[in-house]
């Protein structure tokens, strides 16, 4: 217990210390910005650096609040398409393949907080981009499933049929959030031919409550 103890109290203490050089980072792209005649790709750079830069600001403060023996609040009514989007981007950084995004029109929205989703969705997306090499293909589904929210990542990679150590930390640890959380993760073989990566969580409540007082409304 005591072991267990002290490597919680030093973990918190390095993602402490990591908050000082992010801020760091922020404060330099952020004054690189309003430089005069800067070029427009590098513009874009710097805001993509300062994009990644506040998301590890996110994630270090959020799992300083857990250690902390704080409960990471649930946020009520997260965006899942505007996390994925966000995750999406990110990969894009450094995956040269193909990215194709799939949502219905309407949002679908889910009680778990963004920065543990986010986490989530760039764990399932380094996986499948992985898998699929640099000149694959990757596709994000974002669905309904009757009172869940469905988000699938597949792959024209190898494809894999069970949770096993080939599909990387990442994937065993997206599939303990996602108990902790009341769903749960699947892994199979996906339409491209290789691996789908299918998460299911609960619906947020605003929409589980307005999906049944339709369902009740007369015609």
């Amino acid at each position: 217990m005591d072991h267990a103890h002290n490597s919680v109290a030093g973990l918190r203490e390095v993602c402490h210390d990591i908050r000082q050089p992010i801020a760091g980072v922020l404060a330099l792209a952020g004054a690189a910005l309003i430089e005069t005649d800067l070029p427009e790709d590098t513009r874009h750079r710097l805001e993509q650096i300062i994009g990644l830069a506040e998301w590890q600001s996110d994630v270090v403060e959020s799992w300083l609040e857990v250690s902390g023996g704080d409960a990471l609040p649930s946020a009520g009514n997260t965006d899942v398409v505007r996390v994925v989007n966000e995750a999406a981007a990110a990969e894009r950084l450094t995956w040269p393949g193909d990215l194709i995004l799939v949502w219905p029109p309407e949002p679908v929205l889910t009680r778990l907080h963004p920065v543990i989703l986010r986490r989530m969705t760039g764990n399932m997306l380094a996986n499948g981009t992985r898998a699929a090499g640099p000149t694959g293909t990757v596709a994000i589904e974002v669905s309904r499933r009757d009172r869940q929210m469905l988000l699938a990542v597949e792959d024209d990679g190898p494809g894999f049929g069970r949770l096993s150590p080939g599909c990387g930390l990442g994937l065993s640890a997206v599939a303990r959030q996602a108990v902790q959380h009341r769903g749960r993760l699947e892994c199979g073989r996906g339409r491209l031919g290789g691996g789908r990566v299918s998460l299911y969580l609960p619906l947020a409540a605003t929409e589980v409550e307005g999906r049944a007082a339709g369902a009740t409304c007369p015609v």
